[in-house]
C-alpha cells in the first residue's frame, strides 16, 4: 500500500530533522512537494526558486489527472499520485480539484442533437474513454504546498542556482547568486533545467530533449455545465487537442502541435522567462477547438507555453546522484500528477525512510557513463585500451 496520509508527520528522524538543512532546488509542483512532505517530518528546507512559484509547466500545465493510465514500473506513480491527489484536495482544501470523466473526440459530426449528457461537445463525435479522471489546477496546488510547508518552517528563497560545492562526494553547499548555501542534504527539482546538473557535477548525466509547447487558456462567461477532458484525434489544423475545463470557469487547452525539440544544450541556454508560445499555434487551435465546439466562437485565448522534459527512455530519473544529493525531473506530461508522491518519494529519500514506490528503473545512475566490457579487464575493472 502507498502512503497516501499526508497529514500525519512522519516521528522518524524528528529528533534531529529540525537541525538539518536541507535545499530544495525548484519551485515547481515537485519541489514545492517535497518541501511539504519534509515539513510534515521536522524538516525546515529551504527552497531556492530562480523566478516565482510555479512560473514554468507548474504553473502553465494542463492538470489532467489519470489513475489508471501507467504501464509496468509507473503504475505506482499513476495510482499513488492520483490517490494523494485527492487526499490533498482534502488537506489544503484545494478549490480546483475534482473528478470529471474523459472522452475521446473524433471529427466533425453533421446536423443534428448534440450529445445529451455533454452538450457543449456539439460539433464532434464523441465516446466516453474513462470515467474514473480528475483535474487539478497545477498553479493552485503547487502554491498551496510551499504555503503549507512555509507554515511549518519551511522558507522561499528566490535566487539563481549557479553551481554546487561538492567535498568527498557530499553536496556541502549550493551556489545562489554566486554565494554559498551550505546544505546537508539537496534535491535538484529543477524540471528540464535539471540539465544544469551535468555542468555543476561533472559525473552526473542528465540527457533530456525538452519539448516546448503552446498552450491556450480561453475564459468563459461560466462554468461549463456537464464538464467533461476531452482527448482529441488529429485534424486537418496540426493538433491533437487536450481539453480541460477548469472549475474557475477557464477551458484550457494543449496539444496544439507544432512543438519545438529541444536538446540539452538548448533548454540550458533558455531560461523560464524565454518559453513562449508561437503565435501560428495558437491560431491553428483556436480554430481547431472551434470545430468540437462552439462556446468559444466569441472568446480570444490567452497564451502561455512550456517545456516538458523527457528523458530518452521515457521514464523519470528519481534518486540518489551523491550521497546527499537527490534528483527528481523527466516526468514528461504526468509533471502534475506524478509530482506529489515524487515529493513524498524525495522526502523519504533525505530523512532515510524507504519510498513507497520502487525506485530501480528510475535510478538516475542508469545513464552514468560505463566502462566497457569488451576490453582487457582485471577483477572486473578495466585496464589497458578499451573497444
Amino acid at each position: 500500500q502507498g502512503k497516501v496520509d499526508p497529514s500525519v508527520p512522519s516521528p522518524a528522524a524528528m529528533d534531529s530533522a529540525a537541525k538539518e538543512t536541507v535545499v530544495v532546488c525548484g519551485g515547481g509542483i515537485v519541489g514545492c512537494a517535497t518541501a511539504y512532505f519534509l515539513s510534515l517530518k521536522g524538516v525546515r528546507p529551504i527552497v531556492v526558486e530562480r523566478c516565482a512559484v510555479a512560473c514554468a509547466a507548474s504553473g502553465h500545465a494542463g492538470g489532467f489527472l489519470a489513475r489508471g493510465w501507467g504501464s509496468g514500473a509507473t503504475e505506482p506513480l499513476h495510482e499513488q499520485g492520483f490517490d494523494l491527489h485527492e487526499k490533498l484536495a482534502e488537506v489544503l482544501k484545494l478549490e480546483s480539484f475534482r473528478h470529471l470523466p474523459t472522452l475521446s473526440v473524433g471529427g466533425r459530426k453533421g446536423s443534428g442533437q448534440p450529445d445529451k449528457d455533454f452538450p457543449w461537445v456539439d460539433r464532434a463525435r464523441s465516446e466516453m474513454m474513462d470515467k474514473g479522471t480528475a483535474h487539478v489546477n497545477p498553479a493552485e496546488i503547487t502554491q498551496k504546498l510551499l504555503d503549507a510547508a512555509v507554515s511549518k518552517g519551511a522558507s522561499l528563497r528566490i535566487g539563481s542556482i549557479t553551481g554546487v560545492q561538492v567535498e568527498g562526494g557530499r553536496a556541502t553547499a549550493v551556489m545562489v547568486d554566486g554565494e554559498p548555501l551550505p546544505c546537508s542534504s539537496v534535491v535538484f527539482a529543477m524540471g528540464p533545467w535539471s540539465v544544469l546538473l551535468e555542468q555543476w557535477l561533472p559525473d552526473c548525466r542528465v540527457p533530456m530533449q525538452g519539448i516546448l509547447s503552446t498552450s491556450l487558456v480561453f475564459p468563459l462567461p461560466d462554468q461549463v455545465q456537464q464538464p467533461c477532458a476531452l482527448f482529441c484525434a488529429e485534424d486537418e489544423f496540426g493538433c491533437h487537442l487536450e481539453v480541460n475545463p477548469r472549475s474557475n470557469g477557464t477551458l484550457y487547452i494543449c496539444g496544439c502541435g507544432g512543438s519545438k525539440y529541444l536538446d540539452e544544450a538548448g533548454i540550458a541556454a533558455l531560461p523560464p522567462e524565454g518559453v513562449q508560445p508561437d503565435p501560428s499555434r495558437v491560431t491553428a487551435a483556436t480554430s481547431a477547438l472551434r470545430t468540437k465546439t462552439s462556446i468559444v466562437d466569441k472568446i480570444e485565448p490567452e497564451a502561455n507555453a512550456c517545456i516538458r522534459p523527457c528523458p530518452p527512455d521515457a521514464m523519470p530519473l528519481l534518486g540518489k546522484i551523491l550521497e546527499n544529493a537527490y534528483l527528481a525531473c523527466g516526468h514528461n506530461c504526468w509533471g502534475i500528477l506524478w509530482g506529489p508522491v515524487t515529493g513524498q518519494i524525495m522526502a523519504d529519500l533525505v530523512t532515510g525512510e524507504s519510498p513507497s514506490v520502487p525506485l530501480g528503473p528510475f535510478d538516475p545512475r542508469r545513464f552514468a557513463s560505463r566502462a566497457s566490457k569488451r576490453g582487457r579487464h582485471k577483477k572486473g575493472s578495466a585496464v589497458g585500451e578499451q573497444w
